[in-house]
């Protein structure tokens, strides 16, 4: 007749694991770009640097957190598109920068969609019915 369906209970420590291997996968290029900041730029830009990555790993992850799993990419487009626009606006140590904020904000768009993976996992399983 049916097919007996076992119950299937989370493991709470394999997920959040998970959830911390997962997160190094963005995180790891985006140390990768600090380091790249310290070694190539001057000490009076790195301050502006910092800020510039920073803006684009936070902006990025609000993106990633908020368009979910499935939602649209092109909110992450826009906002590079418009970070390029402010900074390459504005003086000389941040027009320098304005390319920078492509791979912070790709990293932090990354880092968000892993936040909202994990926090889809998290919830409850829905039991099956039983007919």
């Amino acid at each position: 007749m049916g097919v007996v369906v076992k119950e299937q209970k989370p493991d709470r420590r394999r997920s959040a694991r998970d959830f911390w291997l997962c997160l190094l996968i963005p995180l790891v290029p985006f140390v990768g770009l600090l380091v790249f900041f310290f070694t190539s730029l001057p000490r009076t830009v790195f301050p502006h640097s910092l800020v510039v990555a920073a803006a684009g790993l936070l902006a990025g992850g609000v993106i990633g957190l908020f368009t979910g799993v499935r939602g649209p990419d092109w909110p992450i487009y826009g906002l590079i598109f418009a970070g390029l626009a402010v900074l390459l606006l504005l003086s000389p140590p941040w027009q320098g920068l304005a390319l920078a904020i492509v791979p912070a904000s790709a990293c932090g768009y990354a880092t968000g969609k892993e936040i909202a993976i994990f926090r889809i996992q998290r919830r409850p399983l829905v039991p099956p019915v039983k007919v």
